[in-house]
């Protein structure tokens, strides 16, 4: 695979006769000389080939963010685009293992080397898996064995139930990004995760009505998130994704007045590209590819690891591959081979409201969030919510938090409840969506190779003592066991890159996750973690 870098933007001529000549796959890594989204230039007398790649690049483009590094897929077959903001020029070998410049070269900063505990785990002898185990069946684990199968590797994908009947299994959910206006890693997550998904859902669903909407207004609901809107409708370089919007530009764009309690000078952000969707609808999209086998009503009753592959047992029959990821959640009944049982991840019920609209409702053109949310109607049914109960094993229907959701959309938008529960001429009675979402302590999610924990504690028990001290020891895995969990109530928009990052692991391709974002995401930061606080994980 070859990786060809430009520093500053090539012409589409260029970037046409590399991918018509050259042998693929190709990655074309370009460094952007400044925050602004790149327009490539075409000569007067472009071919028709041309002229179709610069209208694919400027579609893909639309949800460009400078964070960190864009990993843009599915403009050619075997092409891939990485579009490099400034302040990742300098660290192209986080995502590189090797590039061949075709301008002058950027300049790299040193690389560190990783704590023990976070480097990979495979030698320079790795091969490419011919089959994978993913257990779960939601947008993680749909994601990820579709990503894997693009690749051409065969996935069997094991769910206890239904594919997308868990978290995944909301009737409408949205795809945007709420992220704080600091460079966080969350930030850089949610950033790179929402433009991710946005071109895999027009990718897989192109010309479905099962997603869509005409943007996301997030309003203003209280002092402190007046202020963090505020803050990032002042940060120029995304305007692109988000900006501030008055009042009266919030009614015009939604179709209805929209009542946010902190106007001035703004009612809140409005994310011109977001959109709702159906998760179903997107989750069996990405399960219906000929390398997937999904079987559902297939729980695991034991797991265990012959030396050289992984044996899953079910009611319906053993499965093996070399290569295990769980995509699971907090309520599932982990195995203690996985060590997932070890990790801390915590529980958060969710449950969301449908209702018929009326005419009144029919005229809202967007979806409307802020502590709770609406989208637009959808077959003659709105849905909104959704609670956020931590710690919560039920799963049934809680009139208690269908009350409490019909409260909190009448303190989001008055005048909608209104029409939806008060005078609705239609009130036929229909029940949500309840569900358990997985997160973790620090609401990041839980995303790489598995490390043996009990292994762990004795290799670094000495960072009990000195949270400094310093340990070269390899870390101890797991045999080529993977998770991709824990994305809480974010899943769209940071479940798919996650899966991305998972198969680039897997497979040693270049890494779509800058070295912070990995550790900040590695299951092994929680074992380190309580090791230096003296915790003990293992059962």
């Amino acid at each position: 695979m070859d990786n060809l870098a430009w520093n500053g933007i090539p012409d589409i001529r260029t970037l046409y006769n590399i991918i018509d000549k050259r042998a693929q796959p190709l990655n074309l890594i370009i460094c952007l000389p400044d925050y602004k989204i790149p327009d490539f230039q075409t000569a007067q007398d472009a071919s028709d080939g041309e002229c179709r790649l610069k209208h694919r690049l400027e579609q893909a483009l639309q949800c460009l963010q400078f964070n960190s590094i864009n990993l843009i897929e599915h403009i050619l077959p075997d092409v891939r685009f990485w579009l490099v903001p400034p302040s990742r020029t300098n660290r192209l070998h986080e995502h590189f293992q090797h590039i061949s410049w075709q301008s002058e070269a950027a300049a790299q900063a040193e690389n560190t080397p990783d704590k023990p505990w976070f480097a990979h785990p495979y030698t320079s002898e790795r091969q490419k898996p011919k089959h994978i185990l993913v257990i779960g069946a939601g947008i993680s684990g749909a994601a990820t064995a579709y990503i894997l199968a693009e690749y051409g590797i065969s996935v069997t994908v094991l769910d206890a139930g239904k594919a997308a009947s868990a978290a995944s299994g909301n009737r409408q959910g949205l795809l945007y990004a709420k992220i704080s206006p600091h460079d966080t890693e969350q930030t850089e997550l949610l950033l790179t995760g929402y433009g991710y998904t946005k071109r895999l859902l027009e990718h897989i669903l192109p010309d479905s009505d099962t997603w869509g909407g005409n943007g996301i207004i997030h309003l203003n609901y209280n002092q402190d998130e007046y202020r963090r809107n505020h803050e990032l409708g002042l940060q120029k370089h995304h305007a692109h994704l988000y900006h501030s919007i008055t009042s009266a530009e919030a009614e015009k764009i939604a179709g209805i007045p929209l009542t946010a309690p902190y106007t001035e000078p703004s009612c809140g952000l409005f994310w011109q590209h977001g959109v709702w969707l159906n998760p179903p609808a997107f989750v069996h999209a990405l399960l219906n590819h000929p390398l997937i086998g999904l079987h559902e009503n297939t729980p695991l009753t034991d797991i265990s690891h012959d030396g050289e592959k992984w044996i899953a047992t079910t009611p319906n029959g053993i499965f093996s591959a070399t290569h295990i990821i769980y995509c699971t959640g907090a309520h599932s009944s982990y195995l203690p081979e996985t060590n997932l049982s070890s990790l801390p991840l915590r529980q958060i019920r969710g449950q969301t409201g449908l209702t018929p609209s009326t005419p009144f409702s029919e005229q809202l053109r967007c979806a409307v969030s802020g502590e709770s949310y609406i989208s637009p109607s959808w077959h003659g049914l709105h849905c909104y919510g959704a609670s956020f109960i931590p710690n919560s094993s039920n799963t049934g229907w809680n009139k208690a938090e269908e009350a409490s959701n019909r409260q909190a959309l009448a303190h989001l938008e008055p005048s909608l409840a209104e029409s939806l529960f008060t005078t609705n001429p239609n009130p036929q009675k229909y029940q949500g969506h309840a569900a358990m979402r997985c997160d973790s302590p620090d609401h990041l999610p839980i995303v790489g190779a598995l490390g043996d924990i009990a292994a762990m504690q004795q290799t670094y028990a000495k960072l009990a003592l000195d949270k400094n001290y310093r340990i070269d020891t390899p870390c101890p895995y797991l045999p080529n066991a993977y998770t991709n969990t824990a994305h809480g109530t974010r899943g769209l928009a940071t479940a798919p890159i996650c899966a991305a990052a998972i198969a680039a692991e897997i497979l040693g391709l270049p890494h779509p996750l800058s070295k912070r974002l990995r550790h900040a995401l590695h299951p092994n930061r929680t074992v380190i973690r309580a090791i230096v606080r003296r915790q003990n994980l293992t059962p």
